[in-house]
């Protein structure tokens, strides 16, 4: 019967080993207030627990096994706090946490209001464009269409009236209107690419394939 006293010891002994902890404390802003409804999670031994803070930012996980625990300690807008804590069997440890403001991320999206500035003939402002059913009002005779033309372009074409270009070419004579496929009053051009800039000029484009008279470049 000597054998039954060491073991009853050692029973013992495990389950005082065995006794569940307990992890309790407080979560605070960096001001010291209670912060409500923050997830406090405890991983070691057994698993994990968690709970949520309650109004006076109070927490309280039991039933913890004995050993080493990972709590993380996680709220909207704040910093997520970790730390490892050491529970003993049958004790209560005791955590407060202060949670740091997070980091707030501003996007900031600059529109321009106006789109660039451009020189180029085809982005000027000031173009009138005639096609379509325009384009079919004009005179057919080709004299008469300059005519036509020169008066649309205004005073602002210049003294001699707006230089006539061609695809890009001048000199040459107006194209059959059955060939024109668009026509750009340009009053108010400022390129070096042009032979007169400063004044305005008449652009003439033509359908593809069609015969068309060009002057000189």
């Amino acid at each position: 019967m000597r054998w039954v006293l060491p073991v009853l010891l050692s029973a013992s002994l495990a389950a005082a080993d065995d006794t569940p902890a307990t992890l309790r404390g407080r979560v605070t802003d960096p001001l010291g207030g209670a912060v409500v409804g923050a997830q406090v999670e405890a991983k070691g031994p057994a698993g994990a627990k968690s709970a949520l803070t309650g109004s006076t930012g109070e927490y309280a996980l039991s039933g913890l096994r004995p050993g080493t625990y990972t709590v993380l300690v996680t709220r909207s807008k704040f910093t997520p706090y970790s730390n490892e804590v050491q529970l003993a069997a049958g004790h209560t440890a005791v955590l407060d946490v202060q949670l740091e403001l997070a980091p707030v991320e501003e996007t900031v999206t600059v529109k321009s209001p106006n789109p660039p500035l451009s020189i180029e003939p085809q982005n000027n402002a000031g173009a009138i464009v005639i096609q379509g059913a325009d384009l079919d009002a004009l005179p057919d005779d080709p004299d008469e269409m300059a005519e036509a033309l020169q008066a649309l372009a205004g005073p602002a074409a210049g003294p001699n009236g707006g230089q006539i270009f061609i695809d890009g070419f001048t000199g040459g004579r107006l194209p059959p209107k059955s060939a024109i496929r668009e026509i750009r009053l340009n009053a108010n051009p400022f390129s070096a690419e042009y032979d007169r800039p400063g004044f305005g000029r008449i652009e003439i484009f033509t359908r593809p394939g069609s015969d068309k008279l060009r002057g000189d470049t």
